[in-house]
């Protein structure tokens, strides 16, 4: 996997990215995956076989938009085709690294996966409020780095972010997932509790990313829900519109550099 192949994958989980208009290059398809049941949220194992099995056959593995942050589990999944060592760069407002509940989940598949996944060294989350769900990692508590949300405003300057990201992941390649719910509310809206990191300051660590180390792969979530059958209020109009600036500028950071 490259980002520096234009493809984009679109997984359409639910109605989140089907009201945006996003500039995606030819290299694109979309998966359908609203028909699997036993997704929100959780994902059970029979949906997680199911999903499994559609991302296997899709052709573009660059670039992947999930859509709602309830759908973030999904990583869990592209992380396990990696296949060489890795390091995942996580931005979010949470560590999604709870122990409960027993299904994969948008809040443990972190955990999950630095038990489950032999090439995964190191993990570094970016923005986060607090580290509670890392106090039990055990073997793994030491490959795990948190810049929680008040070293983020002591890391003042987008270089130093950028920089603490950088040596915090070592040299190895690198998978980056990012979930909106980490940026300042005036720059992204999601139905989590936002956080305080600008959307300037995730593009200059992106684009460092993108610089210094060889990229396995990227997935973004973290959008406005968005009714099935369509209704849209005023409110949910600018929350949208204001995602999809977002969203454009995160995949030209990704193409750049």
């Amino acid at each position: 996997m490259s980002t520096r192949s234009p493809g984009v994958t679109v997984l359409h989980l639910d109605e989140s990215l089907s009201v945006q208009s996003l500039p995606l290059p030819p290299e694109h398809e979309v998966v359908q995956l609203d028909d699997i049941p036993g997704t929100h949220g959780m994902c059970d194992p029979f949906a997680a076989r199911a999903i499994e099995r559609r991302l296997e056959r899709r052709t573009y593995r660059g670039v992947t938009l999930i859509g709602s942050g309830t759908h973030h589990y999904v990583t869990y999944f592209l992380l396990r085709e990696c296949r060489e060592p890795f390091s995942l760069v996580l931005f979010d407002h949470h560590t999604d690294c709870a122990s409960e509940p027993p299904l994969l989940s948008c809040g443990n598949w972190v955990r999950r996966a630095l038990f489950r996944i032999q090439k995964l060294r190191r993990v570094v989350i970016v923005g986060a409020r607090d580290a509670r769900d890392l106090r039990d990692l055990g073997r793994r508590h030491g490959d795990v780095t948190l810049v929680d949300e008040r070293e983020l405003s002591r890391l003042s300057a987008p270089r130093k972010l950028a920089e603490r990201v950088l040596e915090a992941a070592g040299r190895y390649p690198v998978y980056i997932s990012i979930d909106k719910d980490v940026l300042d509310p005036a720059d992204a809206a999601t139905d989590w509790d936002g956080g305080s990191m600008r959307l300037r300051t995730l593009l200059y660590a992106l684009v460092a990313l993108r610089r210094h180390r060889r990229i396995l792969g990227v997935d973004l979530c973290g959008e406005w829900p968005v009714s099935p059958i369509g209704v849209v209020s005023a409110r949910s109009l600018r929350e949208i519109r204001k995602n999809e600036v977002a969203n454009r500028a995160i995949l030209r950071a990704l193409r750049s550099g």
